[in-house]
């Protein structure tokens, strides 16, 4: 059993709430590139594929936790419903309602059957739809998928981090390359045997976690390092990775290299999101630090996802209606309509967890 002492991990990590909302923002311009045909000129390649940052999503999902729960003890049940309990009310409620306005507005809309809707709605209800591969273009699952393989994520957290944390620090450098070498083997699988993709499989998104509870305890295995003090916890050696992922992504797609297979791109993201995700989580800036807009933004990314369920379509329907043709005008639209809906969402979550807040005090 290691000895180290993980609690001195537990700290507020301004990179990486710049990181999270980053990710979320080349996620929203990946979805209006392929819904509303948006040109982002030089990005556009990148825009693309922006789909791969969903591995940069559950990385950061991964990382973060290992820092706010690691330093504690996850053996116990009592401790795992405490854990359980806290992720389940943060995530499910929000999701439930999101669910259920989808499925009346397709309903409404007839572009759903009530049987259809009555035979998935278990399946929903748990959480469960990543597991069936073939559900992904049903219901509000395409929007929603990476909410079941979370949850997943979630149920299996305790146990990972127990593990990780019991293994020596060779042991989690092996582990790390033996997860990193099945992420980027799959995608190869995938495209020379043409079969379906695995970006919504949820063991690929619980490698992907896992990376990030490992990156995170490695953290304090290379704490002394001058290396990564010096060399990858600097703003000029992110900025340069950054810009070096978006270039490599952009000459692959002009190539026309595995377009559509997301998860294929993790070849030259999942390196790049490993020294992104430490370097970051290194980082000091006063002004990053005091800033209530990006404190604000990483505060809302989870409402910010949901609402591109509805935002593309609603912008598409407004588009189609008005006859617009402008490059800028689509690019404002969809941004705006996703914000706004985002608002909306965000409103019924602080009156979800207020609910939850009262409730609890309530009982005890």
């Amino acid at each position: 059993m290691n000895n180290l002492d993980y609690r001195v991990l537990k700290k507020r990590y301004v990179g990486l709430d710049l990181l999270r909302t980053v990710s979320a923002l080349v996620v929203c311009m990946f979805h209006t590139t392929i819904h509303l045909g948006c040109d982002y000129g030089p990005l556009q390649g990148f825009s693309q594929m922006g789909a791969v940052f969903m591995t940069v999503f559950f990385m950061l999902s991964g990382f973060s936790l290992f820092v706010n729960w690691g330093g504690g003890s996850l053996t116990s049940i009592s401790d795992m419903k405490k854990f359980w309990k806290k992720r389940f009310l943060g995530i499910m409620p929000m999701y439930w309602c999101v669910g259920l306005i989808y499925t009346i507005m397709q309903l409404f809309l007839h572009k759903e059957t009530l049987l259809t809707s009555l035979i998935l709605f278990p399946i929903e209800f748990l959480g469960l739809q990543s597991v069936f591969s073939s559900l992904f273009g049903y219901s509000h699952n395409s929007g929603t998928w990476f909410i079941s393989c979370i949850m997943i994520c979630y149920i299996a957290y305790p146990f990972l981090q127990e593990f990780v944390k019991s293994i020596t620090k060779k042991c989690r450098v092996l582990l790390l390359v033996l997860s990193s070498v099945i992420l980027l083997y799959a995608p190869i699988v995938v495209h020379v045997l043409e079969l379906s993709n695995v970006y919504s499989n949820p063991f690929f998104r619980l490698l992907e976690f896992l990376i990030g509870i490992i990156l995170a305890a490695m953290k304090v295995d290379f704490s002394e390092s001058k290396f990564v003090k010096k060399i990858l916890c600097s703003w000029w050696m992110i900025t340069g990775v950054g810009l070096l992922m978006i270039a490599a992504v952009s000459v692959a797609v002009k190539l026309n290299i595995g377009l559509g297979n997301y998860m294929l791109y993790s070849w030259i993201c999942l390196p790049c999101f490993m020294l992104i995700l430490i370097g970051l989580s290194g980082v000091e800036s006063r002004l990053l630090e005091k800033s209530k807009v990006l404190k604000w933004l990483s505060s809302i990314t989870y409402v910010f996802f949901l609402a591109q369920l509805f935002s593309n379509s609603v912008s598409k329907k407004i588009i189609n209606l008005a006859g617009i043709d402008s490059n800028i005008i689509k690019i404002f639209l969809g941004w705006g309509v996703c914000f706004a809906i985002a608002m909306i969402l965000r409103l019924i979550e602080i009156r979800i967890k207020k609910f939850h807040t009262r409730t609890i005090s309530d009982k005890s």
